[in-house]
């Protein structure tokens, strides 16, 4: 792990050593959704750290004393989130939204039996393609002219047309549920080496090789409480989505750590920007019935979008003293969010200019300030704890702290053990299920406040 957190790391080792961190990791998550409160955890193991650190003695009493070569996998992002919200309304529904949104299409453009490839040649979302498609929508020429007269404009199966009031009301009462399962995580595999010179400096260089792998699984379902409120007979809809994003990653890490004087450790480290190269995978499913026995069900085709992403660079400063029952750490790190970049695979910035000029509208200098001691209670056991706290990418937002406690047992000079927890303090985030396309359609609003655990067990060998 200090590998990881400043490459110098390895120069300290006198001897080599392998380490293997299982971890049980649980995300939790409160939903308040249209007055309905729902409270989920989702744990899940996995392989926080592993690695070796191999140590050559030059046999030198001044200069360099010896050279480490490390190989160490540490999880940097872990994503692991489960939300569900349910409630009941009769002001707006998902399919309301999505005809919303299909103003000014023509329904030709999305029609399967009009044209081979809506999903590539429509404008139109791919849930606007369904929705049709699965006879959940139709267009507003279909009454006659009494609301209008053109084909670009849609109506939804939950939608009542009003005549006398010239107007779209949703038909009744509506059931919503939906569930968000979100995992996976960023590894990042660390090719390092470091040296001593005269026990004074140490210095060492990560080459970091990241893979990125999140997949997220959504379902959507609305229904109505009594289909005869609706004049389509509209009984149910549900769509499931999944998203999966995968890719590597590289940069360079350099590190330094001085002793001033004795128990004194200074360091400074200088990341590279990293550079990824980023794939989107995605498709849905939707399902329409209706009270007069009808169903259908539609599938998209899979869709796939590469890019490559740079992210900032970064550079710390840091410092720990050690003593002889203890060690006390402290370091501070800083990076520029608002300088992340996003380009086509194939060709230039062009195609993600709005989005890269929202980048440096919302996203701002960030920092990281982390803090630890380690207290040697006997020769047997240690106890530690540990402080995070991380300054938001983007303006607006709350800190995160994170917090951490461990106990180390030493069974020998050769083996330790290490049981460690922490976890991130609760984040509250503002969702709604579905858009608002139209001022018309007033999507409910609802608070999700999300946080994660993790429990990790080291095994370290040294010889």
């Amino acid at each position: 792990g200090a590998v990881s957190v400043n490459p110098a790391s390895s120069g300290v080792f006198r001897c080599s050593q392998i380490t293997f961190s299982p971890s049980v990791v649980t995300g939790r998550s409160n939903i308040d959704y249209l007055g309905n409160r729902s409270f989920s955890r989702y744990p899940g193991i996995g392989i926080s750290n592993f690695g070796s650190v191999i140590t050559f003695d030059t046999g030198r009493y001044n200069g360099l004393l010896n050279y480490n070569f490390g190989f160490v996998y540490n999880k940097k992002s872990i994503f692991r989130s489960k939300m569900n919200a349910s409630g009941s309304t009769g002001n707006t529904s998902m399919l309301s939204a999505i005809a919303a949104g299909l103003e000014g299409t023509d329904w030709r453009d999305i029609d399967l039996e009009q044209t081979s490839n809506p999903y590539s040649s429509s404008s139109a979302s791919w849930l606007g393609i369904m929705a049709w498609n699965a006879y959940a929508l139709a267009p507003l020429s279909f009454l006659g002219g009494k609301y209008t007269d053109v084909e670009d404009s849609f109506m939804a199966s939950t939608e009542n047309y009003i005549e006398g009031a010239d107007e779209l009301r949703i038909g009744g009462p509506l059931d919503q549920r939906f569930n968000r399962k979100t995992y996976g995580n960023v590894g990042e595999f660390a090719l390092n080496f470091g040296g001593n010179i005269n026990d004074f400096l140490y210095f060492g260089v990560n080459l970091n090789l990241h893979s990125v792998n999140q997949t997220t699984e959504e379902y959507y379902e609305e229904k109505a409480q009594n289909s005869n409120d609706f004049q389509d007979g509209f009984v149910s809809m549900d769509n499931s989505y999944w998203l999966q994003t995968s890719g590597t990653g590289a940069n360079f890490k350099f590190g330094l750590i001085v002793n001033p004087v004795a128990g004194l450790r200074l360091g400074a480290t200088f990341t590279t920007p990293t550079w990824y190269t980023l794939t989107d995978e995605w498709d849905y499913t939707m399902n329409t019935a209706f009270n007069n026995g009808n169903s259908y069900t539609q599938y998209s085709p899979t869709g796939s979008w590469s890019y490559k992403l740079t992210a900032p660079m970064r550079w710390s400063v840091g410092a720990a003293y050690v003593w002889q029952r203890g060690i006390f750490s402290i370091d501070y790190e800083n990076v520029n969010y608002a300088s992340t970049v996003l380009r086509q695979s194939e060709g230039g910035y062009g195609y993600f200019a709005p989005e890269n000029q929202i980048i440096k509208q919302e996203f701002k200098n960030a920092g990281i300030l982390r803090a630890g001691l380690e207290v040697r209670v006997n020769r047997l056991i240690s106890l530690r704890g540990g402080f995070q706290e991380y300054s938001p990418a983007a303006k607006g937002r709350d800190n995160v702290r994170v917090y951490s406690a461990g106990i180390g047992f030493n069974v020998s000079e050769a083996f330790n053990i290490d049981l460690a927890w922490n976890r991130t303090s609760a984040r509250s985030d503002i969702f709604q299920l579905y858009d608002d396309d139209s001022d018309e359609v007033l999507a409910p609003q609802g608070i999700n406040k999300h946080g994660i655990s993790r429990i990790v067990c080291t095994l370290g060998l040294k010889f």
